[in-house]
């Protein structure tokens, strides 16, 4: 997972997909539909209590914003929060980056049906505020040719088993490795390249490239077919 995801789900369908959240009756206007969220800003997140909560991406130090499920039991930054402070982190779907000659070409990933998804995560406070890490994993095999890893998706009937504080860090692994064949489906699709800058913001980030934009992948000189 490189670093960029989504988040415009609204009430009605965040309660849909997770019934058992305690969602505000102005979530709608407290939380504004946001489309390019990158480290170190504020999102969402989910923890014990069901109800979301602002927090920080990342833990506050440089590399922190995403940590790998197959290490975090054990990496000292990490091993406490797996153990009491998991979380979850709504979403609508992520970004992920393909190199080319021209450049990078970003690729939006969401699941089949559209609804929202929740990633697992873990959390701290830092300087009296929540922060929190992304936990990811290999990437299953439909999402391997754009990149190698993947966020943890907990399933909706998972949820609240992946948040009980009192889940043996066995159980706990269990829950983030989801078999391929089974679960969330997910579709990928190529997004204009305007998802660089982390400055933009807006829903048209997830629109198809334009033709000029696809341009840059063809070769310069196409090769030529032999009579």
């Amino acid at each position: 997972m490189c670093g960029r995801f989504s988040f415009f789900a609204r009430r009605a369908d965040i309660a849909a997909a997770f019934p058992f959240l305690l969602l505000a009756a102005d979530f709608d206007s407290a939380v504004p539909p946001r489309y390019n969220i990158a480290p170190t800003q504020r999102t969402p997140i989910v923890r014990a209590d069901l109800r979301l909560t602002a927090a920080q991406w990342g833990f506050g130090l440089p590399h922190t914003f995403n940590a790998r499920v197959e290490s975090a039991a054990e990496r000292p930054l990490y091993r406490r929060a797996y153990r009491e402070r998991p979380a979850l982190v709504p979403a609508s779907g992520w970004f992920e980056w393909e190199p080319t000659p021209s450049g990078k070409r970003p690729f939006y990933i969401a699941a089949a049906d559209g609804r929202p998804i929740l990633f697992a995560a873990l959390w701290e406070m830092r300087e009296s505020e929540p922060c929190f890490s992304i936990l990811t994993r290999s990437a299953r095999r439909e999402l391997r040719a754009i990149h190698h890893r993947e966020p943890v998706v907990i399933a909706a009937d998972d949820a609240r088993r992946w948040l009980d504080a009192r889940l043996a860090p066995e159980e706990r692994s269990a829950l983030a490795d989801p078999h391929d064949e089974g679960g969330t489906r997910f579709t990928l699709r190529e997004v204009t390249r305007a998802v660089n800058e982390i400055a933009n913001d807006r829903p048209d980030l997830l629109a198809a490239p334009g033709l000029a934009e696809t341009a840059r992948d063809l070769p310069l000189f196409p090769p030529t077919s032999k009579p």
